[in-house]
């Protein structure tokens, strides 16, 4: 045994010795590894998963499957959120995950303004929004026909997923495409009337989203403005949850930022500054009001408000 032990260690000893690196020279271990056909093999890669990804869909079509859209995926998830019947605590759950599934699928898709292919992304973004935006607006505005009144989470949710379909230019049509319309249901939503936090909150944000996405021309208007200060001033009333606070704040940045530094000579940026600059005292004032708030991000949205609002005349 003690033989077949020294044999072993001479011979690890032996191909140690043959392996010992030459001053000098680069041990082949060490060499730099050559990757430049490393990108040819990625793009080839991806060009044969492509390639067969659409010989399997042209096959299921021709075997009378229908591939999945993105609309169709939203109906589904809105159609699982919105369905009543059975039983309440076992249904909530699982409508709440549609929600969350919906809003989180319409998040995704953000077209680039310097793309190609931003017009035709919002224009199919107008048409998710139209197939899936009048059941969520007759759910979340109380007018649904179901038997029993939606769970405050459900309201929220629904009203969450009706603001991550909205597409730029949204709201130049009527009912649950009508930017007045939609701030009245969230102006309505964050009053005293409303018991529940967690509407109140996503209704103000919902509002901030559309104020974002909205045409300027809707955003000059007297009444939107009016609208989302009362929104707003309506959120900042609550003493109690500092996140409906931080919302009507976040309310009064999207309808400041509307108005952009660099685009001080164009034309449709100075009318939307002229019809928001005599409100703009009454703003900087909630704004200052807001920086002695006890919660932290309450009074980091009021800076923002403040530093956004530093270059106006």
């Amino acid at each position: 045994v003690e033989q077949s032990h020294t044999d072993v260690e001479e011979a690890g000893d032996s191909e140690y010795e043959q392996h010992d690196e030459v001053p000098g020279q680069i041990a082949d271990d060490d060499a730099a590894l050559d990757m430049s056909g490393e990108q040819e093999f990625d793009e080839d890669d991806a060009e044969q998963q492509n390639s067969s990804d659409n010989e399997l869909v042209e096959a299921d079509v021709e075997n009378g499957m229908q591939p999945v859209t993105l609309v169709g995926l939203c109906r589904i998830l809105a159609e699982q959120g919105l369905r009543s019947g059975g039983s309440r605590e076992g249904r909530l759950p699982y409508r709440v995950a549609a929600f969350s599934a919906l809003s989180a699928l319409l998040k995704s898709v953000v077209p680039d303004e310097s793309s190609e292919q931003y017009n035709s992304i919002v224009e199919h973004q107008s048409y998710v929004y139209n197939a899936i935006a009048p059941s969520l607006f007759t759910f979340v505005s109380g007018e649904s026909s179901g038997e029993e009144k939606p769970a405050p989470v459900l309201v929220a949710r629904a009203m969450e997923c009706l603001a991550s379909a909205m597409y730029d230019e949204v709201g130049t049509g009527s009912e649950y495409n009508d930017a007045l319309v939609l701030l009245k249901l969230f102006s309505l939503s964050t009053g005293s009337t409303q018991p529940a936090w967690t509407v109140r909150q996503t209704a103000a944000l919902a509002a901030s989203s559309l104020i974002a996405k909205t045409s300027s021309s809707v955003v000059r208007r007297n009444d939107t403005i009016l609208t989302v200060l009362e929104c707003s001033s309506q959120a900042l009333k609550d003493k109690k949850f500092w996140k409906v606070r931080a919302a009507g704040l976040e309310l009064l940045l999207s309808l400041v930022r509307r108005v952009k530094q660099r685009g001080r000579t164009d034309p449709d940026n100075q009318l939307v500054m002229e019809a928001i600059l005599p409100y703009k005292e009454k703003i900087v004032g909630i704004a200052r009001k807001s920086l002695s708030d006890n919660e932290s991000q309450v009074t980091a949205a009021a800076s923002k408000l403040t530093v956004a609002m530093n270059w106006w005349p």
